[in-house]
């Protein structure tokens, strides 16, 4: 009893944890207003629907250039964006066989497991690379189709990198010095960051060589991953059920506790950002450039306290889903509802999963 209440106070204190030390307002700040701009413009331009799409590549872009722990973060962007592109696409056009997409998924959450122990690029990458698969690559289409939507999540993406680059403080204060011929700027304390091809080789052995841990939480990743798209495909067909499937994905790590308190942070952030938001929508029902820019701003809470605090985060997330998907007129008390229970479905099955789906013999607590 006293093991399990001292696991309990950790897996609490985790979920409660907050450094705001390390809070980004600047880069939140210049991440939201490129992802906003993406998504006024090419809704302006090409409608609702793809304009939604066309701004998940800029969402993506932001959310992984403010994950605390990259070396290399443009260069993360990067790569983090063609594997969103890429698993969108064989999502939609898959997606008109529920079999053939349970199975993707399931393989592409495999790699993604056995990458998740490589560090938090390798994760993150591999996130968001499912992340596009279900939920960009819900709706099925042809290939021609789905090509050009792919490259539009692409240029979304470049165009936030792009935006992100021209706003860095580094990049003004640069500008300033050489108007000034103030002193030099110090060198960059991250040119020790790893070469590409120690990263490469780092996931090569990953893949070929992954320790059990990884080999387990693969396992565990992949099974749920089809548990949850076959129930969102035949079980809920015609709820936003695939917020399950995402649930799971973010929530499910190697070590227990790690993913004990996700789970508490997702289901606590998840609750307040729904509510909350819910309620101001329906009360507010904003339009046009007032929807645009209410997405704005939880954009920047969202990038601003991703490094502080998990639960945060999820709640700026949920409002910001709920008005994304008032952006192509869902209504957003029915989406609130959907994504509250979904969550706790998720939760609750990758909580069951690490507990029931492990090494002979091993505790999860110790996993």
């Amino acid at each position: 009893m006293t093991g399990s209440r001292w696991r309990l106070a950790e897996v609490l204190g985790r979920a409660r944890d907050m450094n705001w030390s390390q809070a980004l307002p600047w880069a939140g700040l210049r991440y939201a207003l490129g992802a906003g701009a993406v998504l006024a413009a090419a809704t302006a331009l090409w409608g609702p629907r793809p304009g939604m799409i066309v701004a998940a590549g800029a969402v993506n872009a932001g959310a992984v250039g403010t994950t605390p722990g990259l070396s290399r973060p443009r260069a993360a962007m990067c790569v983090s964006l063609a594997a969103l592109a890429t698993a969108a696409f064989l999502g939609m056009v898959t997606a008109r066989t529920p079999a053939v997409s349970i199975v993707v998924l399931a393989l592409l959450g495999a790699i993604a497991g056995l990458l998740a122990r490589t560090g938090q690029a390798a994760s993150t990458m591999g996130v968001q690379a499912m992340v596009g698969f279900v939920t960009l690559g819900r709706s099925p289409q042809p290939v021609g189709t789905a090509a050009l939507l792919a490259a539009g999540i692409v240029t979304g993406g470049l165009a936030q990198i792009m935006l992100g680059m021209v706003l860095r403080r580094a990049t003004l204060r640069a500008a300033l010095r050489a108007w000034s011929r103030g002193p030099r700027q110090r060198a960059d304390p991250r040119r020790d960051r790893p070469s590409i091809r120690a990263v490469l080789r780092s996931t090569g052995r990953a893949l070929t060589h992954p320790d059990p841990l990884a080999r387990w939480h693969a396992f565990r990743l992949a099974l749920g991953l089809a548990l949850a798209q076959a129930a969102a495909a035949w079980l809920l067909p015609d709820q936003r059920s695939y917020w399950i499937t995402l649930t799971l994905l973010n929530v499910l790590k190697p070590v227990w506790v790690t993913t004990a308190s996700r789970g508490v942070d997702r289901w606590a952030g998840t609750l307040i950002g729904v509510l909350v938001v819910g309620i101001a929508a329906d009360a507010v029902q904003p339009r046009g450039a007032a929807l645009v820019a209410a997405v704005t701003v939880l954009l920047w809470g969202a990038f601003t306290v991703q490094p502080v605090n998990y639960g945060l985060f999820c709640a700026c997330i949920a409002g910001y889903v709920l008005l994304f998907l008032q952006v192509v007129a869902a209504p957003p008390g029915d989406s609130a509802l959907c994504r509250a229970v979904d969550t706790t479905l998720g939760g609750a099955l990758a909580l069951i999963l690490h507990a029931r789906v492990r090494r002979p013999g091993s505790r999860p607590s110790r996993e």
